[in-house]
């Protein structure tokens, strides 16, 4: 009987880890081998400061007055903030302005008065509204992480 206790019992087949790992270590290979290249290295660790600057520099090489900013209502109406905390509007069917403006052929940016209030790096508040950072949209009227959606804080 001592004899039977001592003989080790062999178990045909396969043990579940390495299953698991023909299974799981070909899907996960494949999503970093899609993912890895659309992430932008450079930029994963900036600081806000210099994201800042780069996006003020981009919207200024576009020719616009300042980074562009999407009102949280879902509705199309931008305001362009510049480096001096200045906002602008298009003139147009969200913002009217003077007559001549209107008048005058091209794109034509006024100042909003009443003041810009920065809620986070990604949010302001002008013109009684809130208004996400473009770059940071999701699609209209959602912010990405750390911003708002559909007019209240995440």
């Amino acid at each position: 009987m001592a004899s039977l206790k001592n003989k080790k019992i062999e178990r045909k087949g396969i043990s579940i880890w390495p299953l698991v790992g023909a299974i799981y270590c070909p899907i996960i290979f494949v999503v970093l081998v899609i993912n890895l290249p659309k992430v932008q290295w450079k930029y994963v660790f900036e600081s806000n400061k210099t994201r800042v600057a780069r996006r003020h520099k981009k919207a200024e090489d576009i020719g616009l007055p300042g980074i562009p900013y999407w009102r949280n209502s879902g509705s199309a109406a931008i305001l362009y903030l510049n480096r001096d905390g200045v906002a602008y509007a298009m003139c147009g069917p969200d913002f009217f302005c003077s007559e001549e403006l209107n008048a005058k052929r091209g794109i034509h940016f006024m100042p909003i008065s009443g003041g810009v209030r920065r809620i986070n790096s990604k949010v302001i508040f002008a013109a009684d509204s809130y208004w996400c950072d473009s770059y940071d949209i999701n699609h209209a009227g959602k912010c990405r992480s750390g911003g708002w959606v559909n007019g209240s804080e995440r």
